[in-house]
């Protein structure tokens, strides 16, 4: 049997005949009369040029032979070479050989009409499976001489490894490329006694394979067999190359995706143990071929199909620079419009369950599922694509899908193809895309689009679509690869956010415009990083995608917070159910509104059925609100003042709703003390309602009682009673609990500190502050606040404060005492960092001290007894006391924006690190700033004004 050519569309051959013409003679003659197909095939193709002439003589007996015989003795001597090379350097060279072999046939057979395109693709496949055999033997004898092996050295061979390597893809329906990668995934079987050491099996396969994929794939003398694909296996970012069967099964039953089963349809054992291999596929049959389709998987293999974005006006299609495989109506399109509908049906019926396109697109005619007709042209139009992709690949052996950008070398395609016409060749190439699209835009056409609507985001499979690149790029991504590899991690279940099926549902819903979202986000590339740091810390995905997929403001919110306030990240992490709020329509009047915020905290706790439950309750809403007050603050719907008084109302109102709470579940087991009052007294900043989303509760517990036990089961002394009365409110407000920490409780104001009781008498306190305190305690009780007493008490409190405050007092001594403690300040707690605006010199510490000595020595000139710090700077300037008064309380102003937005939107304010631009540029808006060195630069000329001030206040005011 000879090999007989049809010839090519006639070009020049110079290259070719001088190589011709220095050949032996009797070489000469066979290659000469095949000259009208080889001469412009050669002359095309560079690789095959190095092909022939490096393997004249076999070329010679190949025609002498014919197609089928020669690539038979081909895959006779890579079996015979992988039973019997001695080493690597052995059968290297071999495999080498015969990959250039059988590519040189395949180009020649098929350009030549002695093979069609599925016999040269099934070649290819055949080969490969030849190699990996080869390959695996060797590698098994090795580990018999290593002594890793349970079996003797005699029965040491792929068949008996224990190891099933699968083919999947085109590779699996024997359907390759012409210089395809191979997609093949090695899975082991644990309980086959293969390995001496069977604990290390993992290790020992996985070795195995690297070293397989090294054979396979390393270019050595005579280049290299295939490129070998192991990223279709599962979880491939963090799993090993080898997996065991169970571990396989267990993520195709948990976490496998639908793109992984379309990609399943295909697979065979092709190498290695195939009776194992054979084992595991019937095990995996029903994840692959499920008797029952539900809803959601119906709705997931359409949003699959809906992300390619395809439009039915097809008049656009191009073919200088098409992608043959992944571009509008290429062969990607037909193998889905195939799998998809396998999928479906193929669970109940077994005779749909067939690996190659075209025997697919026959049972499906067959099945009724598409006309004949659609069978005939689809299984045509596939293999006169497939045929175009092989040689474009065979030119110079590259894996590219890609039409040439000239029509001089689309015309060189045409040629190769048989077609000498340049427009003839387009038409029918055009035709082709065309009658592609016509039937697979029909498939599923119900649903809106996934698209971005700029183009295709196509996530599924290990091959990057060259329009999915394109989209990103067009919007914004400087790494658009990086973007895919990230969403696929996404899409393998790799964070617990991403594991339930219904969240990668979602997910695959809210890509686009996720995606959308963040390439508008300033530096998308940096967006998307902190978003995947978001997602790999949620524990759980289904609420929160839902949410962001049906509201497009909080995406836009969400991704702004990750970029400028990654505290608000952080809140969403641990507590999704935060961004709740934000949906609500009175989002606006909840964070503005002192009553609104009141009466929401207040029914929410009103359903509490027991006191741990009320405890639990005020931790979710507390947290809740905290988040939205935030928000608010962030978005510029609340300035900084506003949030300052609307945290310290929800710590004001959670902290009276606990009490009451706590008194109850107290009074249960200790009764009261008759004839005893109680008072909360605030201090600092929720004495001063300036509070942040960070801030401490400052308040001390007061009393006013007879020396007595009280009434309950569990009598307590006086003191002991209030003192065990504050501890439980301390444990309510600060104890963790599966929500969380409310607030942390600051008592260290309590007269003698934290050495003094917990609870003190009003009688003890007016004595303390008469006799003991120090001076920097009468100045953090000038804006000491009641928030909470029975009956008339909270007067009294007043009036015992209001004592102490108008007391005569030593002025120089007074002022010279705050003086020192400022200095002493400044050395035990310097500043953090440049905008530790609270602490540096000239801060807000300064602020607070220039109006709280006032109080104490100017008290009756001011006349506004336990106001605001703000409002007493005003007071100052209009006394005339502090002439700068006016100015101060504007700084004051700029100084608590600039604290509350970095208390609400860092982690770690005093890092630089956590001074991105975004925060920056936010923080400048916030302040009303142009841009951030405009504030920077006036903030330490208001530094220096206040500095200025507070000495110029201290020198005037010993003179008092």
């Amino acid at each position: 049997m000879t090999l007989t050519l049809r010839p090519l569309p006639v070009i020049a051959h110079p290259r070719f005949d001088a190589w011709l013409s220095s050949l032996p003679a009797e070489q000469q003659a066979p290659l000469a009369a095949a000259a009208p197909a080889l001469g412009p095939l050669l002359e095309t193709a560079p690789y095959l040029f190095d092909l022939a002439e490096a393997n004249a003589d076999w070329l010679v007996e190949v025609f002498a032979q014919g197609a089928d015989p020669a690539f038979a003795a081909v895959i006779a001597t890579v079996a015979e070479a992988g039973l019997a090379a001695a080493d690597e350097e052995a059968l290297s060279p071999v495999l080498r050989i015969a990959k250039g072999r059988t590519a040189l046939l395949a180009a020649i057979a098929e350009t030549g009409g002695a093979w069609t395109t599925a016999q040269s693709t099934a070649a290819l496949s055949d080969l490969a499976d030849a190699a990996l055999d080869a390959a695996i033997n060797f590698l098994m004898r090795q580990a018999a001489q290593k002594g890793l092996l349970a079996i003797p050295a005699e029965q040491a061979s792929a068949a008996n490894s224990g190891l099933a390597i699968f083919a999947l893809g085109k590779h699996g329906g024997r359907e390759l490329n012409y210089s395809s990668d191979i997609d093949v995934v090695a899975f082991f079987d644990p309980d086959k006694a293969v390995l001496a050491d069977p604990s290390e099996a993992t290790k020992i396969y996985s070795r195995m394979v690297q070293k397989l994929v090294g054979l396979m794939e390393d270019r050595r003398a005579f280049g290299y067999v295939f490129r070998t694909d192991l990223r279709l296996r599962p979880d491939p970012g963090s799993t090993p190359v080898a997996l065991s069967f169970d571990a396989a099964l267990a993520y195709y039953e948990v976490r496998g995706q639908n793109w992984e089963r379309a990609a399943w349809i295909k697979a065979r054992a092709c190498s290695g143990d195939r009776q194992v291999g054979a084992a595991f596929l019937k095990e995996l049959a029903p994840y692959v071929w499920r008797k029952h389709l539900d809803f959601a998987t119906i709705a997931d293999i359409q949003a699959m199909k809906r992300q390619i974005n395809i439009a039915k006006n097809v008049g656009d299609i191009r073919v200088e620079g098409h992608n043959v495989k992944l571009g509008r109506g290429g062969i990607r399109e037909i193998e889905f419009f195939t799998q998809t509908q396998q999928l479906i049906a193929g669970g109940r019926d077994p005779d749909l369950r067939v690996k190659p396109t075209a025997h697919a697109l026959a049972a499906l005619a067959k099945a009724n599922w598409i006309t004949p007709k659609a069978a005939a042209e689809l299984t045509e139009t596939y293999w006169y694509l497939r045929a175009v992709e092989n040689r474009l690949q065979m030119l110079r052996d590259e894996q590219t899908h890609v039409m040439p950008a000239t029509a001089d070398e689309v015309a060189a395609i045409g040629r190769l193809m048989g077609q000498p016409d340049l427009a003839v060749f387009e038409a029918t190439y055009r035709a082709a895309l065309e009658r592609v699209v016509g039937y697979y835009s029909e498939l599923f056409t119900e649903g809106e689009t996934l698209g971005s609507g700029e183009g295709n985001l196509v996530f599924t499979g290990s091959d990057d679509d060259p329009g999915t690149l394109e989209t990103l790029s067009a919007m914004g991504f400087a790494k658009p690869h990086v973007v895919i590899e990230t969403v696929r991690k996404w899409h393998y279940g790799s964070y617990p956010a991403t594991r339930a099926s219904a969240a990668r549902a979602h997910l695959t819903e809210l890509l686009p415009a996720l995606l959308t979202t963040l390439g508008t986000a300033g530096n998308a590339d940096e967006a998307l990083a902190k978003f995947d740091n978001f997602l790999s810390r949620l524990p759980t995905g289904v609420q929160l995608f839902a949410l962001l997929r049906n509201h497009q403001q909080l995406r836009t919110l969400l991704v702004q917070l990750m970029a400028s306030a990654p505290r608000m990240a952080e809140a969403v992490i641990h507590r999704a159910h935060v961004m709740d709020g934000l949906i609500d329509p009175a989002f606006a009047n909840d964070v503005t509104h002192r009553d609104v915020l009141v009466a929401k905290v207040d029914a929410f706790l009103a359903e509490a059925r027991s006191y741990e439950e009320i405890i639990d309750r005020a931790r979710i809403i507390g947290q809740e609100q905290k988040f939205l007050i935030a928000a608010g603050l962030l978005s510029g719907t609340v300035s900084a003042t506003g949030a300052g008084e609307q945290f310290t109302a929800l710590a004001e109102t959670l902290l009276n709703r606990l009490f009451v709470a706590v008194r109850v579940e107290f009074e249960r087991r200790h009764g009261v003390i008759t004839g005893g009052q109680v008072a909360l007294l605030a201090f600092g900043k929720m004495a001063s309602r300036e509070m942040t989303v960070t801030s401490d509760l400052d308040f001390i517990l007061l009393y006013d009682a007879p020396d007595a036990e009280s009434t309950g089961d569990k009598p307590l002394t006086t003191n002991h009673y209030y003192t065990r009365l504050t501890q439980r409110l301390v444990a309510a407000i600060s104890a963790p609990t599966g929500e969380g920490v409310l607030y942390e409780a600051d008592m260290r104001l309590r007269p003698s500190g934290n050495a003094g009781p917990l609870a003190t008498s009003l009688a003890g306190f007016s004595a303390y502050h008469r006799d003991n305190a120090w001076t920097w305690e009468h100045l953090a009780l000038s804006r000491a606040r009641v928030i909470a007493a029975d009956g008339d008490f909270g007067p009294a409190v007043d009036a015992a404060i209001a004592e102490v405050m108008e007391r005569p007092r030593d002025v120089a001594k007074t002022i010279d005492d705050v003086v020192s403690m400022r200095a002493l300040m400044a050395k035990e707690r310097p500043t953090r960092h440049p905008f530790d605006l609270k602490l540096a010199e000239g801060g807000l510490v300064d602020l607070e001290f220039i109006a709280q000595s006032a109080q104490l020595v100017a008290g009756r000139t001011i006349g506004l007894p336990q106001a605001l710090t703000a409002r007493v700077l005003a007071r100052l300037g209009e006394t005339g006391l502090v002439p700068e008064g006016a100015r101060l309380a504007e700084i004051h102003e700029v100084y608590s924006t600039v604290l509350q937005v970095m208390s609400s939107a860092l982690v770690n304010p005093f890092k630089d690190e956590a001074w991105t631009a975004a925060f920056r540029e936010l923080l400048a808006g916030l302040t009303h700033y142009p841009d951030f060195t405009r504030l920077e630069l006036d903030l330490k000329a208001m530094q220096a004004e206040v500095h200025a001030a507070s000495t110029a206040w201290y020198a005037k005011a010993r003179g008092l």
